[in-house]
């Protein structure tokens, strides 16, 4: 199932534009899909990660590495990609390569001479946090917390883009935002808690509603969705489906209310303005966790690191 992947698919990932992050499985997109192209990209940098001091001792270079992904989806192959350009010594499995099964990638990865395990998208996290013997650094995971992903030799990326650079680009793009709704499953409290001291800074209403099911998210859509003028799309595969998506996004757009997602592709089908995260941003995060944990920092890293770039695309 896993297969090295070498240099060859780093180079067809070379050009590959930045993608958003998604989770698995990812809310499929109609094929069908058309609109109008985004007519402005802009990449902004909201510095999150704490510096170190002049004083303190360089962290060491990341050992070898192997890099797990879940499938070749450019999410995550421009990942692997930017990873290759920082680190020195790497090799890379494809978990969507049925040729071998995991289990046997991951007894040469712990027979191998790597010192720690970079898996991008959730079925790697699941696998190498089960079968790794080496630490783990996950990312492009959204639903961590339903995966016992953290352990004590775990730690993961945030797979979103900083909530308060979020709003601070919609509120520029749409100036009058005053009121704004969004839907979650269950589980999220700490993302709950960031949006809502991003939303009071920005002097934003925002009303959170925690369902269980898509049907739920349509339900609660169907009542919120007249008393905003503008919905928060985060990308929770567990309460959306391709059916209740498309629904809300009609519902949005007959009145009129702004929809911000992370995933640049649902702008076609009538999102407002995209919001996601940067590549080679979530690679450097990702090294900056490898360097510490080679510096025997493991119980001081937290279990999730934000990231510090955004990138906005506006319909």
């Amino acid at each position: 199932m896993l297969v090295l992947l070498g240099a060859m698919l780093l180079a067809a990932c070379s050009h590959a534009p930045v993608a958003p992050i998604t989770d698995e499985p990812e809310i499929a997109i109609p094929a069908t899909a058309t609109g109008p192209q985004p007519e402005i990209i802009v990449v902004r940098v909201e510095p999150r990660s704490p510096r170190p001091s002049a004083s303190a001792p360089p962290l060491p270079e990341p050992p070898g590495v192997a890099i797990v992904l879940t499938g070749r989806q450019p999410a995550y192959s421009t990942v692997a990609y930017e990873l290759s350009q920082l680190l020195d010594k790497f090799s890379i499995y494809d978990l969507s390569d049925k040729s071998q099964p995991a289990d046997t990638a991951f007894r040469l990865i712990n027979d191998s001479d790597a010192r720690a395990v970079v898996a991008i998208g959730v079925a790697a996290a699941r696998f190498a946090v089960d079968q790794s013997a080496l630490p783990v650094v996950f990312s492009q995971v959204f639903n961590y917390q339903n995966n016992g992903l953290i352990t004590d030799t775990s730690r993961g990326v945030a797979a979103l883009a900083p909530l308060d650079a979020h709003l601070a680009a919609w509120k520029q793009s749409k100036p009058d935002l005053q009121r704004v709704g969004a839907i979650i499953g269950e589980g999220h409290d700490d993302l709950i808690a960031e949006a809502q001291a991003a939303a009071d800074q920005h002097n934003i209403d925002l009303d959170i509603r925690i369902v269980t099911s898509d049907q739920e998210a349509q339900y609660q859509f169907r009542r919120m969705v007249a008393e905003i003028d503008g919905f928060w799309l985060f990308p929770d595969n567990r309460v959306l489906s391709t059916r209740s998506l498309k629904e809300m996004l009609a519902q949005a757009a007959r009145r009129k209310v702004d929809v911000a997602v992370s995933n640049d592709a649902l702008l076609p089908l009538g999102a407002s303005i995209s919001i996601s995260s940067v590549a080679a941003d979530i690679a450097a995060t990702i090294v900056t966790v490898l360097r510490r944990i080679e510096a025997g920092q493991m119980e001081n890293i937290p279990e999730i690191t934000p990231l510090n770039a955004i990138q906005v695309v506006r319909q």
